[in-house]
Parts: C-alpha cells; structure tokens; sequence
C-alpha cells in the first residue's frame, strides 16, 4: 500500500504551473525587447553562442527537481508488513438522501452540501467504528460497502450527489432495508437473535428531509429494531419550506415547478423522522447550519456496546523519500554543468558524424533492410488497434446517449434509443474485427487483447470475453495494474453467466494486485451476495424436486395400488361373469336335457298311441275275419 505521510505538503506543487507561466511571460517579454534592437533574424546571428533549447531544458530540470523535492518532503511511504488487530467499534451505515428536495437552499449553500460537511467531520470523529454509505431517493443502492477506512468513505461522501439516481422521489423504507441488509451476516444461519446478540452494536443514521412518499417506512424500522439495529435520524431542512432550484439545459437557474405550473414547496417532514426514530429506538435532531447533530449522535453511539472487529492493516510503513530526492539531486546536478550556450559536445559530435556519415548511412540503411517487414508488420497492428479503438469510442458515445434516451420517458425517445443501441452494436462489430486483426502476428499483444474482451463484453458476449481477460489475467509477464484490470472483468464478465463462485475468485485475485480498487471490492461483495441468493434458490429447487419426485412415487404407488385394485376387480367381475356364464349354459344344457326327454316322450307316447292304433286295427281286422268266415254246416 502507497501513501504520503504529509499529505497537506503536496499543496506547494501548485507553484510549478505559476512558475511556468511566469518563465513563458519572461521569455515573452524578452522576445519583444530584443525585437525593439532590430530584426530577430539578425539578432540571433549576433547570439550565435546563445542556445534557446539548452536555456529551456535548463528550465524543465529545474522543474522536474522541485517536484520530486516536493514529493520528498511530503515523505512517499510503502506498507511492509501486515499484522491482524483487534479493536472495538460500532457498525453505522448511513443513509444519505439524495432526492431533488435536498438541493433546497435553506441551509447554506444547500441541503445536501451541508449534510456532506457534516458527514465529514462525524467521519473525523470515528475511533475503531466502521462505515458504510447507502443513497437512496426513489431507489436505494449501496455506495460503500461497510469499512474501516475513513479515507474511502469521505471520498465516497464527497462524491455524492443528486444526480446518482434518475428515479425521483423519498423511499426511505428502501433504504432503511437495504441498510440493514448490508450489515447483516452473510450466512443465513447467522440471523438468530443469540447469534446477532454477540455482533458489534449496528446503528442506521438516516439523514434526510423526510418527505417519504411511501407509507411502509415505520414497519421496516420496528423489523429491523428485532435485528438489534438502532435507528436514528437527523432532519434537514426548514419546516416552513423553501423551493427547489434547477438549472435548465442554457444553464439558467430556476425553481422546480409542478404540472400546473405551481412552484414546488419543500418541507421538512419532522413528524415522519421523530416516529421512524422512535419505533428505531433511536433518537432524532434537528439539523442547522452551525449543529448537524452529528454530536448528539455521536454520544449515544459511545454509550452503546462495543465488539472486538478483526481485520488486516498495514501495520509498518517504511519511508521511501530517499529515492525522489536523489533523482532531483541528480537532475540539480546535471542542471549545473549545462550553459546556455550551444553544447562544444555536440559540436564533437557533428564532427565525428560527418567523418562516419558513409559508415552511418551505411548501418542505417541495413537496419531499415533487415527490420522492414517487421516494422510493417507493427505500423499494420498499431494501426489496427488506433481503428479499433476510434470505433470503440464511437459505440461508447452512442451506447450512452441511448442509455440518456432510454431513461427519458417521452415517447419520441424511447422511439430512438433502439436505434442508438444498434449504431453502438454496429460499432463495437467494427472494433472487434480491428482487434483481431492486431492480434494477426502476435496474439498474445496485451493490449489489443484487453480491448478485445471489452468489444466482446459491451456485445453481450460473455464468455468468449472472459477467454480474453483470463489470458491476460493469468500471464505473470504483463504489466500488474492491466493483469488487475483484467481480472476485474472477468469477474464482471463471470457475473454476467452467473458463475458467482469463479467472480469471487477473480475479483479476489484482482485485489491483490491492486488492494486499494474500491470498485472490486464492491463488486465482490455484491457477488458474495448474489452467491448466496443462488445457493438459496438451488437449495429451493433441490428441495422442490426432492417433493415433486415424492409426490410423483407417491403417485405411481397410489396409480399402481388402484391398477392392482382394479386388475383383481376386473379379474372378480371375469371369474363372476364367467360363473353366470357357466350357469347360463348349465341352465340352457338343463334346459336342452329337459325339452329333448319332453321330445323323446312325446315321440315315445306317439310311437305307442300308433302301436295301439295299429294294433287295435289289427284287432279289428282280425275280428272281421272273423265274422265273415263261412261257417261249416253239420248239419
């Protein structure tokens, strides 16, 4: 880690530029009194000895000197060696309102810088706490992750703004959850009240003018006073309001006006911020000019519990003036022996030129034979590269207006932002096909490499983007702030398929090469977040298959019992239908049994009524035989 140990003495390197104002006023002024003698031309043959260059360069070591002077004077020092410590502190997040209302001028110069101030100096006040910022209007996002270091955190406050978020309004439930959110522990299993019991004390300080537009705020504040976080509040602003000034596209200062043309009055809602304090168990004040009330608050955080907080800091510092000042004692130095009048060295040197001019002529001319090819082989990638670049720039400027039109709600707008981001799609086409041709002869060119995986990234092209940073990233021989560089976005490009595990990874790595990069570790953060809402909907989804596969065997039991069921059902109603069946036919057969003896008796008896017909004629025949035989007479 790099810092100056005097800081306020990098101040004096405001005298170099007024001293090179004032050394071009003289040469100036020279200039034109030298003129007043006769023509120039003629002057400078009479000052032939005289050298313009050699007073100039005189000048630019002298400069060069004293800032390096400066510079060791203000102690240059590297971080050596790193030591875990502990200490006690509290965890305060700050939530900053950022709405238009707070460009409102009843503070001076308004609301918003005031608040900035006094942020500032609260900052200055903090022993062992650690800080994290989130800004909110009609949205809230987190500015600064929670940390120990104050001078991130004043950079960050310094930056703040009303333009960091378009959506207007004063959603202070949103903000109050986000905070509140970003303070607790990562791991789910940890939200327990024993668990957060034994956590540092964690305060919400939420600076605002209180006009909420949503109801929901004081129910967030009595859910996250369960979590063991206080809430506190302090009001900015005047009760009897003030309006809104804005500046319009000419730069003219007017004050904000509704849809019927009537000047839009601020008040400070200081009902909403003493119920959001009191249901926070936190307090309120009432912010002026002179009293923020960060003192107030400051007090009550004293007095609350305070955790030991492990963390890692550069513990030793070794100063390194010494290197700065030798390079401006050796610049002095070679400043003395120079004149202002023209060099007898180079006046050696003409002559030994002259007298090996064939000689020189000679090896240039095998140079410029022997490298031809590669030389046009590097002019052809240089200017491959300075194409594309001219063309990613280009698709830049037109992805950002689409951007500025697609935030415009008026329906001309959101017409023509499409088209803008086609003409910046078209674009980024163009610089990809100029940066693969750099990469023709040498592929591993680093910079077109990294311009490469940018074309591909804006493209949507993940991971064929992250190929590239990773190629970069993972080659120890380039330069360590573009292998940092690329390993931020991979990490982004990572993010984008969702692969949040690899991104922690690589924004790790990136931080060790460049500790200091806040935007990574705020990108890191956010993937560990992301990460964990993963695991969590894959956990859910495990779980929800795990229940649909036993609903599902559960089912094919439930169908397989009522086939069975239905198979022995159908298997009784066959063995039942087959017995009927068999009776049907039992019956018929009886049936059939009972007609055929009927039959066979009706035949019988008619076979014997015509045996007894027969007979009985027979009879009667015999008979009349008998009574017509003659009868024989004896007498």
């Amino acid at each position: 880690m790099f810092r100056f140990e005097y800081n306020f003495v990098l101040y004096a390197l405001l005298i170099i530029p007024i001293l090179i104002g004032f050394y071009i006023f003289l040469q100036y002024r020279k200039r034109k009194n030298l003129a007043s003698f006769g023509e120039l031309r003629l002057i400078k043959l009479l000052m032939s000895d005289f050298s313009p260059k050699m007073q100039h360069l005189k000048f630019t070591l002298l400069m060069l000197a004293l800032t390096l002077l400066i510079f060791a004077i203000a102690n240059p020092q590297t971080g050596s060696s790193l030591e875990k410590g502990k200490r006690k502190g509290v965890d305060i997040m700050l939530c900053v309102d950022v709405s238009n209302s707070m460009l409102a001028e009843d503070m001076k110069p308004n609301r918003m810088e005031a608040a900035k101030m006094g942020i500032s100096r609260f900052i200055d006040q903090l022993k062992g706490d650690r800080i994290g910022v989130v800004v909110f209007a009609g949205n809230a996002f987190v500015q600064l992750p929670i940390t120990s270091d104050y001078a991130a955190a004043k950079m960050f406050v310094n930056h703040i703004n009303t333009g960091l978020i378009n959506e207007q309004g004063t959603d202070i439930a949103a903000a109050l959850d986000l905070a509140a959110v970003s303070m607790l522990p990562d791991d789910p299993a940890n939200l327990d009240k024993n668990r957060l019991s034994s956590l540092t004390s964690k305060v919400i300080l939420l600076i605002s003018d209180g006009e909420d537009h949503f109801q929901e705020a004081i129910d967030v504040t009595q859910k996250i006073r369960e979590l063991g976080i206080t809430v506190h509040t302090i009001g900015i602003g005047s009760p009897r309001g003030e309006p809104i000034p804005i500046k319009t596209r000419k730069g003219i200062q007017e004050f904000k006006k509704d849809k019927e043309g009537n000047t839009v009055i601020t008040r400070l809602n200081e009902a909403m911020l003493r119920d959001i304090a009191a249901a926070g168990n936190g307090v309120y004040v009432h912010a002026s000019n002179t009293n923020l009330g960060f003192e107030k608050i400051k007090e009550k955080i004293d007095t609350m519990h305070k955790a030991d907080l492990e963390e890692v800091t550069f513990a030793k510092y070794d100063s390194q003036f010494q290197i700065p000042l030798f390079l401006a004692l050796i610049l002095l130095f070679i400043e003395m022996l120079l004149f202002t009048t023209h060099s007898k060295l180079k006046n050696w040197l003409l002559e030994k030129h002259q007298s090996f001019k064939m000689k020189s002529i000679l090896l240039i001319l095998f140079f410029l034979t022997s490298s031809y090819f590669v030389q046009a082989q590097t002019k052809e990638e240089l200017s491959a590269i300075r194409k594309g670049n001219r063309e990613f720039f280009k698709a830049e400027e037109a992805r950002k207006n689409a951007m500025e039109l697609q935030q415009d709600k008026r329906e001309i707008n959101q017409q023509q932002a499409p088209n803008k981001f086609k003409e910046a799609l078209e674009e980024y086409t163009k610089a990809e096909i100029n940066y693969r041709k750099a990469m023709t002869q040498t592929p591993d060119y680093d910079k077109a490499n990294y311009n490469l995986g940018t074309a591909l990234y804006r493209q949507e092209k993940y991971d064929e983007a992250s190929s590239y940073f990773a190629k970069i990233a993972e080659n120890e021989k380039s330069p360590k702030r573009l292998r940092a560089k690329s390993y931020h976005n991979l990490g982004n490009s990572l993010m984008k398929q969702e692969k949040y595990k690899e991104s922690i990874d690589a924004y790790k790595n990136a931080l060790k090469l460049h500790p200091s990069d806040m935007d990574t570790k705020y990108n890191l953060e956010y993937a560990k977040k992301k990460l964990i809402q993963q695991q969590q909907q894959q956990q859910q989804q495990q779980n929800k298959q795990d229940q649909n596969k036993e609903n599902q065997d559960k089912q094919q039991n439930q169908d397989k019992q009522n086939q069975n069921k239905q198979e022995n059902q159908d298997k009784q109603n066959q063995d039942k239908q087959q017995n009927q069946d068999k009776q049907e036919q039992n019956k018929q057969e009886e049936q059939q049994n009972k007609e055929k003896r009927e039959s066979d008796k009706r035949q019988l008896d008619a076979l014997q009524q015509n045996e007894r017909k027969t007979q009985a004629k027979v009879q009667e025949k015999e008979m009349q035989r008998g009574q017509k035989r003659p009868q024989e007479k004896d007498w």
